[in-house]
C-alpha cells in the first residue's frame, strides 16, 4: 500500500511540476507578444464580424507576426458594460485566454447607470497546452458557472471563430 501511495504522490508531483513549467512558459510567451511593437494589426468593426450587433457595438482586432495570428482581442459593448476577451496563440495553437467584464456603475441617488465609470465584474485567465486547458483562475461571476458550459471546449471554438473572421483581412 505504501509503494502505491508513494508512486501516486510522485506522479501527482511530476504532473504539477510540468503544469507549472508550462504555465510559466505561457506567461512568458504572452508577455513577449504584448511587448512586440512590430505586430501588424487588423481590425473588424461591428457588422464586419458580429452576426447580431450589441447596443454598444464591438470590435475584433488581430495582431500578426510573419502572417501568423498571435493575438486576437474581442471587445463588445453592452448597455450594462463592456466585455473584453484576449486570445493568444503560439504556432497557430491557442495558449491563453484573458477575459474581463466590466459593468457600468449604478448611481443609487440618481437611480441610473453611470456610463462614464466601470467596475470590474469578472476576470478570468485560462491556460492551454497541447489543446488542453491546464489551469484557470477566475474572480467574479461569469457564464462558466453554468455546468453545461466547459471553458476547455468553449474557448478553442471561440478562438477559431475569431481566427477565421480575421483571416479575411489578414495583412499582406
Amino acid at each position: 500500500m505504501n509503494k502505491t501511495m508513494c508512486l501516486l504522490a510522485c506522479i501527482l508531483l511530476t504532473a504539477m511540476t510540468v503544469a507549472a513549467q508550462n504555465k510559466a512558459s505561457i506567461r512568458e510567451a504572452v508577455g513577449q507578444i504584448n511587448r512586440d511593437s512590430t505586430l501588424k494589426q487588423v481590425s473588424l468593426m461591428n457588422e464586419d464580424w458580429m452576426k447580431e450587433m450589441s447596443d454598444g457595438g464591438g470590435s475584433l482586432t488581430g495582431y500578426y507576426k510573419n502572417k501568423l495570428l498571435v493575438k486576437a482581442v474581442r471587445w463588445i459593448g453592452y448597455s450594462s458594460g463592456v466585455e473584453v476577451v484576449e486570445f493568444y496563440f503560439k504556432n497557430n495553437e491557442l495558449i491563453f485566454v484573458y477575459e474581463q467584464s466590466d459593468v457600468f456603475y449604478y448611481d443609487e441617488k440618481k437611480g441610473a447607470l453611470r456610463t462614464d465609470s466601470l467596475e470590474r465584474n469578472f476576470e478570468g485567465r485560462y491556460y492551454f497546452f497541447r489543446k488542453k486547458m491546464i489551469d484557470n483562475t477566475t474572480l467574479g461571476h461569469n457564464r462558466f458557472e453554468d455546468d453545461t458550459l466547459d471553458p476547455e471546449k468553449v474557448w478553442p471554438k471561440e478562438a477559431a471563430t475569431c481566427r477565421r473572421l480575421l483571416a479575411r483581412r489578414m495583412p499582406r
